[in-house]
């Protein structure tokens, strides 16, 4: 029933979460599309947003580390969806939600991120993230990831993770909208050059390979970014 729904549930801060993006996006598409055009993507997309909160899968709830991932893929389906009835593709709607990431991390406090930075590293978080690997493997629900936990080589990276299934990529082709999840991946960088995790990926389940193998490096320079990646998803045929 909705009320025991996990998103419904918490419709109030997803709703307002959601709301602080349309209003960033905003910022975007003003200056070409003017004020008039751009009200109207934002309603529609808050609109479309509320409307796709209820059907939003089921992964677990708190149960799984990154359930909040669910309602962000949620973004990219709303926004794109009010966007294209303005003739913006995949890869517009990518872009600002791209940027806006960007410039969340940059105006993050900088202890902050070297809080969450020695979180990522440690024990207690490698550990825990190991469990919920080892946890995704059991497929109690179908809409969720799977991963298999990668012990760290010592030069190479500290630990990795291989996903088998995406449960953004599985929701997206779910809602008939497949090209916008190459974006959605590249949303990975900038929060790892936040927090000097030294993100390294050379293949998604987005491009068509058969895993996303996630490399961390504690202090790695983060040299993946939309520049470095875009030229490969338009010569993939995703726009």
């Amino acid at each position: 029933m909705a009320k025991d729904n996990y998103y419904v549930m918490r419709k109030s801060q997803l709703v307002k979460d959601f709301k602080e993006v349309v209003e960033g996006a905003s910022q975007f598409l003003i200056p070409e599309l003017g004020a008039e055009r751009t009200k109207k993507i934002s309603r529609d997309a808050l609109a479309n947003f509320e409307e796709l909160l209820p059907g939003l899968p089921d992964v677990g709830g708190d149960r799984n580390l990154i359930t909040y991932l669910i309602p962000v893929a949620a973004w990219y389906v709303a926004l794109y969806g009010s966007m294209r009835q303005c003739g913006k593709t995949a890869e517009d709607t990518g872009k600002i939600l791209y940027d806006l990431d960007e410039l969340q991390f940059q105006t993050t406090p900088g202890p902050q991120k070297k809080m969450m930075s020695e979180r990522l590293f440690s024990s207690k978080y490698i550990e825990k993230f190991k469990e919920w690997a080892s946890w995704t493997n059991k497929r109690e629900y179908p809409a969720n990831w799977a991963a298999d936990f990668v012990e760290g080589r010592g030069d190479d990276f500290d630990y990795g993770c291989d996903y088998t299934e995406c449960a953004m990529v599985k929701y997206v082709t779910a809602q008939k909208v497949p090209e916008l999840s190459p974006y959605i991946c590249l949303a990975d960088f900038p929060g790892s050059k936040a927090y000097d995790s030294g993100l390294v990926r050379t293949k998604t389940i987005a491009m068509g390979d058969g895993v996303c193998n996630f490399r961390y490096k504690k202090g790695r320079p983060v040299i993946q970014d939309w520049s470095t990646e875009i030229g490969k998803i338009r010569k993939s045929g995703n726009r």
